[in-house]
């Protein structure tokens, strides 16, 4: 009997450990998908999507055709949202040069509550690889 005792609560202590973990987990990483995507893709979400695109290269070195937005404070996205959609579920792309100033900035439009966020993998070193062009439109620059 007290083997069987022991074993129950042993089964009732690693479901609430699990349990914890899980609600852990979950509100840890809210509902905003944010996702790295190849060039093709990052094109595809921008002509298919009617997506919002920010460019947070600092400093600026040209833009993809149709970029929305350049923020070249790329460490205080939220400084800029009244500029930024209001909608929320709005697909919001994002790029810099290689990477790493848009991943910052990937996760601060995260955190003010955007569901739809896409990061451009290698950034616009990547999108040229790929032989898609860069435009120059300095009068655009934040």
């Amino acid at each position: 009997m007290k083997l069987k005792i022991q074993i129950l609560g042993a089964a009732v202590i690693s479901a609430v450990i699990i349990a914890v973990v899980i609600i852990i987990a979950a509100s840890s990483n809210p509902s905003a998908e944010v996702r790295l995507l190849k060039p093709s893709e990052f094109e595809e979400i921008m002509k298919n999507e009617n997506a919002f695109v920010i460019n947070t290269h600092a400093p600026y070195m040209g833009e993809i055709e149709g970029t929305d937005l350049v923020i070249e404070d790329w460490e205080n996205v939220a400084s800029h949202a009244s500029r930024l959609p209001q909608d929320r579920e709005k697909p919001i792309l994002v790029y810099c040069r290689s990477g790493r100033m848009s991943a910052s900035a990937v996760q601060q439009l995260k955190e003010l509550g955007y569901k739809k966020v896409y990061d451009l993998e290698g950034g616009m070193n990547a999108w040229m690889e790929s032989g898609r062009k860069l435009v120059n439109k300095t009068d655009s620059i934040s």
